[in-house]
């Protein structure tokens, strides 16, 4: 049977330059990988679509088979997997490149790219959410009535990827896409740059008015799901006790559209993707969701809230 949920992104391996100077190699990272764990961690009625070079397996073979990830959805269309060097500054920000040359990212950006042609075996109409980690200019966006003709009943979710949401010549391509899609996701910073204040406040009332319903992170403050002119906002789950908060962004908002569909309120939704969050950040690179699963650890975790 075909999963009900699709996450869909791509996949890093990171050398990671932490602001303590701290280095750490070969790390499994990149949207998918943690976005998977958002929606994992609740249920293993999940496939991911990623891609990949002969090399994937080395890397990622070990966690995919500890959490009875189906493979599947692995398109090995690279000549290498990803890799690159994150380094994250003292003020939280971050920049990254690839170990096999500035031009890497350019030459193998189209193969990379997720494509109706990639999520078609795995749409059907028990289709219910999809996980879209894609930038503003990518086809994909073109693709969404043919995912929808072939998924009637799936929800999308976009998460834009920072370099998009910062930069003001793609900012209408970011509009028309966002009234395509059912939902979107994008952190404190990214969206001040976006709407233009840094008043949160401002923020949030631009944010209902644009009327696509937006699950706003807010890193170590927690997040909020804004719909139906609602913001409800919790606080993150035991920021203190992070060790490394590497794809929290991508786990929560993945868990937010999970729940959001599975018919929660707005608090819930919220409550579910902290969890997700504060999980993933409680390890270095994506969380064992099997075992937190199978410990119901969400049950746990959720007394904090109460």
């Amino acid at each position: 049977m075909k999963s009900e949920y699709l996450v869909a992104g791509i996949s890093i391996i990171n050398d990671i330059h932490y602001a303590d100077d701290r280095i750490s190699k070969n790390n499994l990272g990149g949207c998918a990988i943690f976005a998977y764990g958002g929606i994992g961690l609740f249920t293993d009625n999940v496939t991911l679509i990623t891609t990949g070079g002969e090399d994937f397996l080395n890397y990622y073979g070990h966690y995919f088979d500890e959490n009875q990830i189906d493979k599947d959805g692995i398109y090995y269309d690279l000549p290498y997997t990803h890799h690159t060097v994150l380094k994250y500054e003292k003020d939280g920000k971050w920049s990254e490149r690839s170990i096999y040359g500035d031009d890497y990212f350019a030459l193998q950006s189209e193969n990379n790219r997720t494509s109706l042609k990639k999520l078609e075996p795995f749409l059907s109409v028990h289709s219910k959410g999809l996980y879209l980690d894609s930038s503003a200019d990518e086809k994909i966006f073109d693709e969404i009535k043919e995912i929808r003709d072939k998924a009637p009943n799936i929800k999308i979710m976009w998460e834009p990827p920072t370099f998009s949401t910062k930069d003001d010549s793609v900012h209408e391509k970011i509009i028309n896409n966002l009234k395509k899609v059912d939902y979107y996701s994008m952190n404190l910073d990214e969206a001040a740059f976006f709407f233009k204040s840094e008043e949160r406040e401002i923020l949030i009332r631009k944010i209902m008015e644009l009327g696509v319903p937006c699950f706003l992170r807010e890193g170590e403050k927690g997040s909020s799901w804004i719909e139906d002119g609602k913001c409800v906002s919790l606080n993150a789950y035991k920021p203190e006790n992070a060790i490394d908060a590497t794809g929290c962004g991508n786990c929560s908002a993945a868990s937010a559209l999970y729940w959001r569909i599975e018919g929660k309120d707005y608090e819930d939704i919220v409550l579910y993707a902290n969890i997700a969050a504060g999980y993933n950040a409680a390890f270095k690179g994506p969380a064992p969701i099997k075992r937190g699963r199978d410990e119901k650890i969400d049950q746990k975790m959720k007394e904090y809230y109460h």
